[in-house]
């Protein structure tokens, strides 16, 4: 007997016509949304969209601005609170709660959503969400690193007023990434999505980050799964702690050899976190 090929259906666009993303559902299921991070798109699930297509209806979001949108121009509305309000359209027009999904930027997105409308929101999973706001000032192992952060996003700065949005990309991931040839590490395919990019690089770092309260992430009543690489930055480490200590009943969870970037660089171990929290046995 020969053997029989799955066929999935071709992902299908259902993003609202005003938001300006690119919203590709595929699957059967409950809803599971996918929110990529700086400079990414919704290729960035590629390889984990596989494991969980059998059992959710996965829908992949590209941002505002991000591959294959239209990059931004100079007056370009883009800011987490822009991007909310484009997620909370699509979850409304899914007319079901959703389980959200959200990496690095897109983890504040999700979050960001999440507080505003919680009732769509089945669940979250936040991989690595930046929160400095939470973190202590004073822990000593902070200090270099909110040190070199301010270096780098500086840097990143002078890169794209010089017009060279290629090197912001690779001073940001050389620091995400722990240091010198972080980037230059992670697998091809991640290296040219973002620097597909590049051009949203100005725009992300124009404004600071929104701050979340303690006491908001308090009132969050949906179950909760924060997941953070092994190996990343105590930036992102502590980020992951601190959620987890405000939002009552989390679940914390460690990728093995991985920093930041844990879609990309442990897939399998990703997809599998992800699983075991929405479909525990």
């Amino acid at each position: 007997m020969g053997t029989v090929a799955t066929v999935h259906p071709q992902p299908e666009n259902i993003a609202p016509a005003s938001s300006g993303m690119t919203a590709l559902a595929t699957g059967r299921g409950p809803a599971l949304v996918l929110v990529h991070g700086a400079l990414g798109d919704y290729r960035q699930w590629d390889s984990i969209v596989g494991r969980l297509r059998p059992h959710f209806r996965v829908v992949a979001i590209s941002r505002r601005f991000h591959w294959p949108n239209d990059p931004p121009t100079p007056t370009a509305e883009y800011s987490v609170e822009a991007q909310r309000d484009d997620l909370l359209a699509l979850v409304t027009s899914i007319a079901e709660p959703v389980h959200l999904v959200g990496h690095s930027y897109g983890a504040v997105v999700v979050l960001s959503a999440a507080l505003a409308e919680p009732f769509p929101v089945r669940t979250l999973t936040l991989i690595e969400p930046p929160l400095p706001n939470l973190l202590p000032e004073s822990a000593p192992e902070l200090a270099e690193e909110n040190a070199s952060r301010v270096a780098m996003v500086a840097a990143l700065r002078a890169n794209v007023a010089a017009g060279d949005d290629a090197a912001a990309t690779l001073t940001l991931f050389d620091w995400i990434q722990g240091g010198a040839g972080g980037f230059a590490a992670l697998p091809e395919a991640s290296r040219h999505q973002l620097l597909e990019n590049a051009k949203t690089i100005g725009p992300t770092y124009a404004t600071p980050p929104p701050h979340f309260a303690r006491s908001q992430l308090a009132r969050l009543s949906m179950p909760t799964l924060i997941l953070s690489g092994a190996d990343t930055r105590p930036f992102y480490r502590r980020s992951a702690q601190a959620a987890a200590a405000c939002i009552a009943g989390s679940r914390s969870g460690v990728i093995r050899a991985a920093r930041h970037m844990v879609i990309a660089e442990n897939p399998d171990a990703t997809a599998t976190a992800v699983l075991d929290f929405l479909m525990p046995s």
